[in-house]
């Protein structure tokens, strides 16, 4: 490591070769406008609570600060990072599954988690890039940029990527609100060619993202709004 350049919203760059979580270590300098980047997380997290696969040097671990925390900004961060990954495989349908992990294929490409202390936002990012093997039960439901491409990609290029689409989509947010992000999220979060199954294991289908935040899906049971809720995806070609 040692290449990260500064990017906009993120002038100040740590880089560490482990750490417990990207995110707490970020929370706990307690100032905004950090790039934090690990080679190795030993407790990585993602949404839920649930862990994040970490292994040493093949992936990228990056936590981004921001002050003051914004509305929706899982939903800025989600977008930037899917549009990042889709430059670096256009061969690749990148897709954003709500609220923020990036997809190809029904196969998880890219996790995000948001956590706020203080009013401080750090926006944890982990993105599978050079990873070839997988631990049991990981294989059909992960996927890496190096498996699309066929080829290894720079970390530190893919990082300075990441946090600098980061700062575009901050900026765009805050000067334009949210319907950039509401357009940029039907053209690339609607999971068509997905089977999508909702908070409570029903099969239904995206509607639409209302522009104060609210994710409106469609089944059986008729039309409802999500906000912190999850869905779920299944995808025809798994094995």
């Amino acid at each position: 490591m040692g290449t990260l350049q500064p990017a906009g919203l993120f002038p100040e760059i740590i880089e560490l070769d482990e750490v417990d979580s990207t995110n707490r270590y970020a929370l706990d300098e307690a100032r905004p406008g950090l790039l934090v980047r690990a080679r190795r997380q030993t407790s990585g997290r993602g949404r839920r609570g649930r862990s994040w696969f970490s292994p040493k040097g093949d992936n990228l671990y990056m936590t981004a600060t921001l002050a003051p925390p914004r509305d929706h900004l899982p939903i800025i961060a989600g977008i930037a990072v899917r549009a990042a990954i889709a430059r670096l495989i256009p061969c690749a349908a990148v897709a954003l599954k709500w609220p923020n992990d990036i997809v190809v294929s029904g196969r998880k490409i890219c996790g995000i988690l948001c956590e706020t202390r203080a009013g401080l936002t750090a926006v944890g990012m982990g993105i599978n890039v050079n990873q070839s093997e997988w631990p049991e039960g990981l294989a059909h439901r992960a996927v890496s940029l190096r498996q699309i491409a066929g080829r290894v990609f720079d970390l530190d290029e893919i990082a300075s990527m990441m946090a600098g689409d980061l700062s575009v989509w901050t900026e765009t947010y805050d000067a334009q609100g949210f319907v950039p992000l509401r357009t940029e999220f039907l053209e690339h979060g609607l999971l068509k060619g997905y089977e999508v199954f909702d908070d409570r294991g029903r099969l239904c289908s995206i509607v639409d993202l209302t522009l104060d935040g609210h994710l409106v899906i469609e089944s059986d049971g008729g039309r409802r709004s999500l906000v912190g809720e999850s869905i779920s995806i299944g995808w025809k070609d798994y094995p």
